[in-house]
């Protein structure tokens, strides 16, 4: 039974010994009896880029928003090889078309196509690198986003992070009375002696028609970071830089004079909490 092996074996090592000018089965015979075809690296590059953009969770897009392209060296991404914006709205995937000097690809290193989405505040980028062009990747490539939290959004995140913390913070507190109002509050300070968060509720006037009130703040570096009323569902939030980038409300928007008031709110809320707290460290 072994024989029959041991002969095929003979014979593919006298085959696989010759020199032979004849080309394996599937490929073309040289031109003229000359070298073999061009390998696939060095076919021409182009002199653009094709292929979609599309959103994961299949988000419609609005009016105004906008799509950046940018191809770069993985290695030196500050350095953009070719870019585009294009405008874009409705339902993804886009297609686009990205022109570039081929003059300025270096076969031996790697390039990607940086794509991001704007629409509005919401921000969409790429769960994975696009490499295209070298080492086989071609110029036709789809491209997948994902919608990342707004700064509104971020902010919220903190603020519920700071609520679940107060428990390790030390507590202040305090009430009085201003005519018809009531006011009674609590703080929580942090190891430094900064007021992070504050409840404040109110009462105006007695019985059945008192209004009552109760309004959380939050703070971070001695300023304003959330104001959050919950009779109404308004929440209005700054960022570290003391750029407003939170306003929402039930049902409804929040005007730029309310906003105001709000952070006005907010100072005097937090001058209250100061005077009860520990000097600073």
């Amino acid at each position: 039974m072994l024989k029959p092996i041991a002969t095929v074996l003979v014979a593919v090592a006298v085959l696989g010994g010759c020199n032979s000018s004849t080309p394996p089965a599937g490929q073309p015979a040289p031109a003229n009896g000359g070298a073999a075809s061009k390998p696939v690296a060095d076919a021409p590059l182009g002199t653009s880029i094709t292929g979609t953009v599309s959103v994961r969770d299949a988000t419609q897009v609005g009016e105004g928003a906008r799509l950046e392209l940018k191809l770069v060296d993985v290695a030196q991404p500050d350095i953009v090889i070719a870019e585009a914006t294009e405008a874009v709205s409705g339902q993804p995937p886009f297609r686009f078309t990205l022109n570039f000097d081929p003059a300025r690809i270096d076969r031996s290193k790697t390039y990607i196509l940086n794509a991001l989405l704007f629409d509005g505040e919401r921000r969409f980028v790429p769960g994975l690198q696009s490499p295209v062009l070298t080492h086989g990747a071609g110029s036709t490539i789809d491209i997948a986003l994902n919608a990342e939290a707004t700064p509104g959004e971020k902010l919220k995140e903190e603020f519920g992070k700071l609520k679940a913390q107060i428990g390790g913070m030390r507590r202040i507190q305090d009430a009085y009375l201003d005519g018809d109002l009531s006011v009674a509050w609590d703080g929580f300070v942090d190891a430094g002696g900064h007021v992070r968060y504050m409840r404040v509720n109110t009462e105006l006037g007695e019985g059945d028609k008192a209004v009552r009130s109760n309004t959380e703040y939050a703070f971070l570096d001695d300023k304003p970071m959330v104001v959050f009323k919950k009779s109404s569902g308004t929440r209005v939030g700054w960022d570290a830089s003391g750029t407003l980038v939170l306003t929402e409300r039930n049902g409804g928007s929040v005007g730029d004079d309310e906003v105001k008031a709000f952070h006005a709110d907010a100072l005097k809320a937090l001058a209250m909490g100061q005077a009860k707290a520990p000097k600073k460290k």
